[in-house]
């Protein structure tokens, strides 16, 4: 999960940062070397757009920067070796802030390069009333990857944020950036059948599972530190 970055100290606040999830300070320098990782909980802070250019590309200095403004970046560079088209959209963006135009062009290098796209997007508040009036079009866009069988990934970040949502698309592939691996589901209550119960028994979730359904489904955890290493396995795995 995700810690918000707080900076209520009296002291340099341009060098020490308290975590929301340990309340603890840590010092700029040391969540820098630790990816923005607390060293005290293994928290994750959020990061820029422009330091997960610099964490998830080989190269970020030779990556083809497409875009960039307030609201995240549109790139291109390569992940273990395999060329991506890019599109990261800055923490605590709404969806009010993004320049669609800038992801349509994400989109349509990947077309035409025939390469795969990938999103980060944050989880945004279920109920929001942001909302993209370009939705429709957005995913009948991506939808042009699907019969070209190029793959799209979206990694999902701010995962603070229960049940996950996102107002942007999402793609076949769903990874959820966190330290700590989802809970395991508790056991099934198990229940007499009322019209044979010495015979059968009937398996029913618990109340609390059945309210906590997420909105969209995600396919695995993976830690930051990870990120890239597995982004360059599933590429692999799409180009053969």
């Amino acid at each position: 999960m995700e810690a918000r970055i707080s900076t209520d100290t009296p002291e340099s606040i341009n060098l020490w940062y308290k975590c929301a999830g340990c309340n603890e300070f840590v010092f700029r320098g040391e969540l820098e070397r630790n990816l923005y990782t607390c060293s005290h909980c293994n928290a994750l802070f959020p990061l820029l757009a422009q330091k997960r250019i610099e964490h998830l590309l080989d190269d970020p200095a030779a990556a083809q920067i497409r875009s960039t403004d307030t609201a995240g970046i549109a790139a291109e560079g390569t992940i273990s070796g395999y060329p991506t088209s890019l599109f990261i959209a800055d923490m605590d963006v709404i969806p009010a802030e993004i320049d669609v135009s800038v992801l349509l062009a994400t989109i349509e290098n990947a077309l035409q390069k025939r390469i795969p796209l990938i999103t980060v997007v944050a989880c945004q508040p279920e109920g929001s009333e942001e909302t993209l009036t370009e939705t429709t079009y957005l995913t009948m866009q991506m939808e042009r990857l699907v019969d070209t069988s190029l793959p799209h990934i979206t990694v999902l970040t701010e995962t603070d944020v229960y049940p996950f949502a996102t107002h942007l698309p999402v793609g076949e592939l769903i990874i959820a950036e966190s330290t700590t691996p989802p809970q395991e589901p508790a056991p099934p209550n198990l229940q007499p059948a009322p019209h044979a119960p010495e015979e059968q028994l009937l398996t029913q979730l618990p109340t609390s599972e059945v309210q906590r359904d997420p909105d969209i489904s995600v396919d695995c955890y993976i830690s930051r530190e990870e990120l890239p290493d597995m982004l360059g396995r599933f590429l692999k795995f799409f180009s053969i």
